[in-house]
């Protein structure tokens, strides 16, 4: 019993200097630009940046079992290559596709998410993050649906 206290205590006091460390001297934005500049391995003014048209999509009112898809444009606004690295569906019941290969600078293409009804009913608000190497690296889209059992 005595080593574990001791242990703890150890872990204690190595989680409060890591935290004094953690905190000391710069803001978090500024943590952060230099960590995001660093994992690129080139400045911020060469990296990509990822702009969608829209970031929410309203299916409107569909009938439970349907699947109905969207599409969301995007567009690399930066100066780098833009590589989505992945897309993130809050729900199995929502199905993302998009092109894994690099958008270069000005270039456009389209995110498709499926969204299953089957199984739901009423109100539905369903997230979507896109992860990638974008100055904005996590992007979260949402899809929107009502959905009825009237056929």
């Amino acid at each position: 019993m005595k080593r574990i206290s001791m242990v703890l205590k150890g872990g204690v006091i190595s989680l409060a200097f890591l935290f004094m460390f953690a905190c000391s001297g710069q803001n978090g934005r500024d943590v952060t630009k230099a960590l995001d500049e660093e994992n690129m391995g080139h400045d911020a003014s060469n990296q990509a940046d990822i702009i969608f048209d829209t970031l929410s999509y309203d299916f409107g009112t569909i009938i439970e079992g349907e699947m109905v898809v969207c599409y969301f444009d995007y567009e690399n606004q930066g100066k780098g290559e833009l590589v989505i690295t992945s897309v993130e569906a809050g729900c199995g019941c929502t199905s993302p596709d998009w092109n894994r290969e690099p958008l270069k600078p000005g270039e456009k293409d389209q995110l498709k998410i499926v969204f299953n009804a089957s199984g739901r009913s009423g109100s539905q608000l369903k997230s979507v993050t896109v992860v990638s190497n974008a100055l904005t690296p996590r992007l979260s889209l949402t899809i929107k649906a009502n959905v009825t059992n009237n056929k």
